[in-house]
Protein backbone atom coordinates (compact mmCIF):
# COMPACT_ATOMS: atom_id res chain seq x y z
CA UNK A 1 0.00 0.00 0.00
CA UNK A 2 2.59 2.09 0.75
CA UNK A 3 4.05 1.94 -2.79
CA UNK A 4 0.48 2.94 -3.99
CA UNK A 5 0.17 5.82 -1.92
CA UNK A 6 4.05 7.00 -2.02
CA UNK A 7 4.40 8.04 1.81
CA UNK A 8 7.99 10.17 0.97
CA UNK A 9 7.19 12.02 -2.12
CA UNK A 10 3.77 13.06 0.19
CA UNK A 11 6.09 14.23 3.32
CA UNK A 12 7.94 16.27 0.89
CA UNK A 13 4.88 18.03 -0.36
CA UNK A 14 3.61 18.35 3.28
CA UNK A 15 7.30 19.86 4.55
CA UNK A 16 7.46 22.33 1.80
CA UNK A 17 4.33 24.04 2.38
CA UNK A 18 4.99 23.98 5.95
CA UNK A 19 8.59 25.36 5.31
CA UNK A 20 6.95 28.26 3.51
CA UNK A 21 4.47 29.13 5.91
CA UNK A 22 6.38 29.00 9.19
CA UNK A 23 9.79 29.65 8.13
CA UNK A 24 9.04 32.36 5.52
CA UNK A 25 5.61 34.08 5.35
CA UNK A 26 4.68 34.48 9.34
CA UNK A 27 7.77 35.66 10.51
CA UNK A 28 7.64 38.03 7.99
CA UNK A 29 3.98 39.00 8.62
CA UNK A 30 4.89 38.79 12.63
CA UNK A 31 7.71 42.10 11.98
CA UNK A 32 4.09 43.95 11.05
CA UNK A 33 2.19 42.34 13.79
CA UNK A 34 0.00 40.52 10.83
CA UNK A 35 -1.46 37.63 11.86
CA UNK A 36 -2.20 34.62 9.00
CA UNK A 37 -5.65 34.43 7.76
CA UNK A 38 -5.43 30.31 8.79
CA UNK A 39 -4.52 29.59 11.96
CA UNK A 40 -2.47 26.31 13.14
CA UNK A 41 -5.15 24.12 12.76
CA UNK A 42 -6.56 25.58 9.40
CA UNK A 43 -3.59 25.80 7.60
CA UNK A 44 -2.94 21.70 8.29
CA UNK A 45 -6.26 21.50 6.24
CA UNK A 46 -5.16 23.04 3.80
CA UNK A 47 -2.11 20.58 3.30
CA UNK A 48 -4.20 17.80 3.75
CA UNK A 49 -5.94 18.83 0.51
CA UNK A 50 -2.95 19.11 -1.53
CA UNK A 51 -1.59 16.02 0.22
CA UNK A 52 -5.00 14.63 -0.61
CA UNK A 53 -4.62 16.05 -4.61
CA UNK A 54 -1.02 14.64 -4.84
CA UNK A 55 -2.52 10.97 -3.24
CA UNK A 56 -5.29 10.67 -5.74
CA UNK A 57 -2.81 11.69 -8.91
CA UNK A 58 -0.52 8.21 -7.50
CA UNK A 59 -3.51 6.41 -7.24
CA UNK A 60 -5.53 6.86 -10.73
CA UNK A 61 -1.72 6.87 -12.71
CA UNK A 62 -1.27 2.95 -10.87
CA UNK A 63 -5.27 2.20 -11.97
CA UNK A 64 -4.67 3.49 -15.83
CA UNK A 65 -1.24 2.99 -16.20
CA UNK A 66 -0.97 -0.83 -14.16
CA UNK A 67 -0.13 -2.60 -17.58
CA UNK A 68 3.01 -0.09 -18.65
CA UNK A 69 3.90 -0.68 -15.15
CA UNK A 70 3.96 -3.93 -15.39
CA UNK A 71 7.35 -3.58 -17.72
CA UNK A 72 8.73 -0.35 -16.63
CA UNK A 73 8.82 -1.29 -12.84
CA UNK A 74 7.05 -4.48 -12.17
CA UNK A 75 8.43 -4.68 -8.65
CA UNK A 76 6.17 -1.84 -7.52
CA UNK A 77 2.82 -2.62 -9.27
CA UNK A 78 0.25 -2.50 -6.91
CA UNK A 79 -3.08 -2.51 -8.55
CA UNK A 80 -4.79 -5.90 -9.75
CA UNK A 81 -1.53 -7.43 -8.09
CA UNK A 82 -1.93 -6.60 -4.42
CA UNK A 83 -4.88 -4.57 -4.27
CA UNK A 84 -7.54 -5.10 -6.75
CA UNK A 85 -9.01 -2.31 -9.88
CA UNK A 86 -12.63 -2.04 -7.37
CA UNK A 87 -10.65 -1.40 -4.56
CA UNK A 88 -8.60 1.19 -5.53
CA UNK A 89 -11.13 2.79 -7.44
CA UNK A 90 -13.17 3.19 -4.28
CA UNK A 91 -10.07 4.09 -2.52
CA UNK A 92 -9.33 7.13 -5.35
CA UNK A 93 -13.22 8.21 -4.84
CA UNK A 94 -12.96 8.29 -1.26
CA UNK A 95 -9.82 10.48 -1.05
CA UNK A 96 -11.57 12.70 -3.98
CA UNK A 97 -14.66 13.31 -1.85
CA UNK A 98 -12.84 13.87 1.62
CA UNK A 99 -10.61 16.30 -0.56
CA UNK A 100 -13.44 18.45 -1.59
CA UNK A 101 -15.13 18.93 1.46
CA UNK A 102 -11.75 19.96 3.23
CA UNK A 103 -11.57 22.73 0.42
CA UNK A 104 -14.86 23.56 0.35
CA UNK A 105 -14.55 24.24 3.82
CA UNK A 106 -11.76 26.20 3.67
CA UNK A 107 -13.34 28.76 1.17
CA UNK A 108 -16.07 28.98 3.20
CA UNK A 109 -13.77 29.58 6.30
CA UNK A 110 -12.04 32.55 4.41
CA UNK A 111 -15.10 33.53 2.56
CA UNK A 112 -12.98 32.96 -0.70
CA UNK A 113 -14.75 30.23 -2.98
CA UNK A 114 -12.01 30.61 -5.48
CA UNK A 115 -9.95 28.92 -3.41
CA UNK A 116 -12.42 25.72 -3.84
CA UNK A 117 -12.05 25.58 -7.16
CA UNK A 118 -8.39 24.96 -7.24
CA UNK A 119 -8.84 21.59 -5.77
CA UNK A 120 -11.74 20.25 -8.75
CA UNK A 121 -8.74 21.79 -11.38
CA UNK A 122 -6.33 20.20 -9.91
CA UNK A 123 -8.03 16.86 -9.74
CA UNK A 124 -9.43 17.04 -13.16
CA UNK A 125 -5.80 18.09 -14.46
CA UNK A 126 -4.07 15.20 -12.70
CA UNK A 127 -6.58 12.33 -13.75
CA UNK A 128 -6.11 13.83 -17.89
CA UNK A 129 -2.55 13.71 -17.15
CA UNK A 130 -2.55 10.00 -16.40
CA UNK A 131 -5.45 9.00 -19.24
CA UNK A 132 -4.16 11.35 -21.47
CA UNK A 133 -1.36 13.90 -21.43
CA UNK A 134 0.84 11.55 -19.85
CA UNK A 135 0.44 9.73 -23.34
CA UNK A 136 1.77 13.18 -25.71
CA UNK A 137 5.46 14.47 -25.53
CA UNK A 138 6.08 16.79 -23.18
CA UNK A 139 2.23 17.72 -21.76
CA UNK A 140 2.05 15.42 -19.00
CA UNK A 141 5.80 16.59 -17.86
CA UNK A 142 4.45 20.21 -17.52
CA UNK A 143 1.34 19.02 -15.61
CA UNK A 144 3.37 17.62 -13.35
CA UNK A 145 6.22 20.63 -12.95
CA UNK A 146 3.12 22.76 -12.53
CA UNK A 147 1.71 20.82 -9.89
CA UNK A 148 4.78 20.89 -8.35
CA UNK A 149 5.16 24.51 -8.23
CA UNK A 150 1.58 24.74 -7.77
CA UNK A 151 2.61 23.38 -3.79
CA UNK A 152 4.50 26.08 -3.02
CA UNK A 153 2.10 28.59 -4.80
CA UNK A 154 -0.91 27.53 -2.85
CA UNK A 155 0.55 28.87 0.19
CA UNK A 156 0.65 32.06 -0.79
CA UNK A 157 -2.30 32.36 -2.76
CA UNK A 158 -4.28 31.16 0.25
CA UNK A 159 -2.85 34.02 2.05
CA UNK A 160 -2.92 36.69 -0.75
CA UNK A 161 -4.94 39.04 1.37
CA UNK A 162 -2.46 39.65 4.31
CA UNK A 163 0.12 39.59 2.22
CA UNK A 164 -0.88 42.54 0.57
CA UNK A 165 -1.66 44.04 3.83
CA UNK A 166 2.18 43.60 4.29
CA UNK A 167 2.86 44.83 1.32
CA UNK A 168 1.34 47.94 2.20
CA UNK A 169 3.50 48.53 5.43
CA UNK A 170 6.67 46.82 4.52
CA UNK A 171 7.29 46.25 0.79
CA UNK A 172 10.76 46.07 1.01
CA UNK A 173 10.27 42.82 3.29
CA UNK A 174 7.35 41.89 0.47
CA UNK A 175 9.70 41.82 -1.79
CA UNK A 176 12.28 39.56 0.01
CA UNK A 177 9.47 37.49 0.36
CA UNK A 178 8.28 37.59 -3.08
CA UNK A 179 11.86 36.67 -4.68
CA UNK A 180 11.87 33.93 -2.47
CA UNK A 181 8.55 32.06 -3.43
CA UNK A 182 8.83 33.30 -7.19
CA UNK A 183 12.87 31.94 -6.82
CA UNK A 184 11.14 28.37 -5.14
CA UNK A 185 8.26 28.02 -7.71
CA UNK A 186 10.64 28.36 -10.59
CA UNK A 187 13.14 25.55 -9.27
CA UNK A 188 10.54 23.48 -8.31
CA UNK A 189 8.91 23.70 -11.87
CA UNK A 190 12.33 23.71 -13.92
CA UNK A 191 13.55 20.34 -11.49
CA UNK A 192 10.12 18.26 -11.54
CA UNK A 193 10.59 19.44 -15.36
CA UNK A 194 13.85 17.75 -15.91
CA UNK A 195 13.31 14.61 -13.36
CA UNK A 196 9.75 13.77 -15.38
CA UNK A 197 12.16 13.63 -18.99
CA UNK A 198 14.83 11.44 -17.26
CA UNK A 199 12.16 9.47 -15.95
CA UNK A 200 11.03 9.14 -19.52
CA UNK A 201 13.90 7.72 -20.50
CA UNK A 202 14.25 5.69 -17.75
CA UNK A 203 11.08 4.04 -19.07
CA UNK A 204 11.20 4.16 -22.96
CA UNK A 205 10.77 0.21 -23.61
CA UNK A 206 7.71 0.01 -21.04
CA UNK A 207 6.07 3.17 -22.43
CA UNK A 208 6.34 1.72 -26.28
CA UNK A 209 4.82 -1.30 -25.45
CA UNK A 210 1.81 0.74 -24.04
CA UNK A 211 1.68 3.24 -27.19
CA UNK A 212 2.49 6.44 -25.28
CA UNK A 213 4.26 8.73 -27.12
CA UNK A 214 6.86 10.41 -25.01
CA UNK A 215 9.22 12.95 -25.94
CA UNK A 216 11.94 9.96 -26.00
CA UNK A 217 9.79 7.75 -27.91
CA UNK A 218 8.55 10.83 -30.29
CA UNK A 219 11.81 12.33 -30.53
CA UNK A 220 14.53 10.44 -29.85
CA UNK A 221 16.52 9.74 -26.47
CA UNK A 222 19.66 12.10 -27.94
CA UNK A 223 17.55 15.44 -28.22
CA UNK A 224 16.11 14.06 -24.97
CA UNK A 225 19.11 14.42 -23.39
CA UNK A 226 19.21 17.60 -25.04
CA UNK A 227 16.19 18.99 -23.83
CA UNK A 228 17.61 17.70 -20.37
CA UNK A 229 20.64 19.75 -20.66
CA UNK A 230 18.84 23.03 -21.82
CA UNK A 231 16.67 22.08 -18.72
CA UNK A 232 19.86 22.03 -15.87
CA UNK A 233 21.22 24.82 -17.82
CA UNK A 234 17.71 27.01 -17.09
CA UNK A 235 18.02 26.15 -13.49
CA UNK A 236 21.83 27.15 -13.37
CA UNK A 237 20.95 30.46 -14.85
CA UNK A 238 18.10 30.62 -11.91
CA UNK A 239 20.80 29.58 -9.42
CA UNK A 240 23.30 32.27 -10.61
CA UNK A 241 20.93 34.87 -9.85
CA UNK A 242 19.90 33.19 -6.31
CA UNK A 243 24.05 33.40 -5.71
CA UNK A 244 23.87 36.84 -6.19
CA UNK A 245 20.65 37.61 -3.67
CA UNK A 246 22.28 35.53 -1.26
CA UNK A 247 25.41 37.47 -1.65
CA UNK A 248 23.75 40.02 -1.21
CA UNK A 249 21.75 39.22 1.88
CA UNK A 250 24.87 38.16 3.53
CA UNK A 251 23.49 34.46 3.55
CA UNK A 252 26.80 32.86 3.21
CA UNK A 253 25.81 29.28 4.94
CA UNK A 254 22.56 29.20 2.54
CA UNK A 255 25.38 30.45 -0.40
CA UNK A 256 27.79 27.72 0.41
CA UNK A 257 25.49 24.67 0.58
CA UNK A 258 23.56 25.88 -3.03
CA UNK A 259 26.93 25.32 -4.11
CA UNK A 260 27.78 22.29 -2.47
CA UNK A 261 24.04 20.68 -2.38
CA UNK A 262 23.04 22.12 -5.53
CA UNK A 263 25.57 23.27 -8.19
CA UNK A 264 28.14 20.33 -7.71
CA UNK A 265 25.65 17.62 -8.32
CA UNK A 266 23.59 19.50 -11.31
CA UNK A 267 27.34 19.78 -12.64
CA UNK A 268 27.53 16.16 -12.28
CA UNK A 269 24.57 15.16 -14.04
CA UNK A 270 25.38 18.00 -17.23
CA UNK A 271 28.80 16.04 -17.21
CA UNK A 272 27.46 11.92 -16.78
CA UNK A 273 23.78 12.23 -19.02
CA UNK A 274 25.35 12.59 -22.46
CA UNK A 275 27.32 9.21 -21.30
CA UNK A 276 23.89 7.34 -20.05
CA UNK A 277 23.09 4.88 -22.61
CA UNK A 278 21.44 2.19 -20.22
CA UNK A 279 17.92 1.94 -17.94
CA UNK A 280 20.28 1.65 -14.85
CA UNK A 281 22.14 5.31 -16.31
CA UNK A 282 18.82 6.93 -16.27
CA UNK A 283 17.86 5.49 -12.91
CA UNK A 284 20.77 6.97 -11.73
CA UNK A 285 20.08 10.02 -13.01
CA UNK A 286 16.65 10.79 -11.90
CA UNK A 287 17.92 9.83 -8.21
CA UNK A 288 19.87 12.69 -8.81
CA UNK A 289 17.27 15.26 -9.92
CA UNK A 290 15.30 14.04 -7.10
CA UNK A 291 18.18 14.60 -4.45
CA UNK A 292 18.73 18.07 -5.97
CA UNK A 293 14.87 18.80 -5.68
CA UNK A 294 15.12 17.91 -1.89
CA UNK A 295 18.53 20.28 -1.84
CA UNK A 296 16.00 23.21 -2.13
CA UNK A 297 14.11 22.30 0.27
CA UNK A 298 16.85 22.51 2.97
CA UNK A 299 17.86 25.69 0.99
CA UNK A 300 14.57 27.06 1.97
CA UNK A 301 15.74 26.48 5.51
CA UNK A 302 19.31 27.52 5.59
CA UNK A 303 17.88 31.03 3.84
CA UNK A 304 15.42 32.06 6.50
CA UNK A 305 17.75 30.46 9.43
CA UNK A 306 20.90 31.79 8.41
Amino acid sequence: MAQLFRPINLLIVAITQYLLQYLVLIPALSEVGLNPLLDNFHFFLLVSTTVLIATGGYVVNDIIDYKTDLVNKPEKVVVNNKLSKNTALLIYGIICIIGAIIAYYLAIYVNNRSLFFIYPVAVILLYLYSGWFKKMPLSGNIIVAIFCAGVAGIVLFAERETYSQLHSGRPALTANITEIFVGYIVFAFLSTLLREVVKDMEDVEGDKLSGLRTFPIVFGINKSKSLSSIISYLIFIGLLYSSYWLAVNSKFIALAFLIVGIFVPLTYLLNIIKKSKSKVDYSRLSKLTKAIMLSGLVLLILIWKF
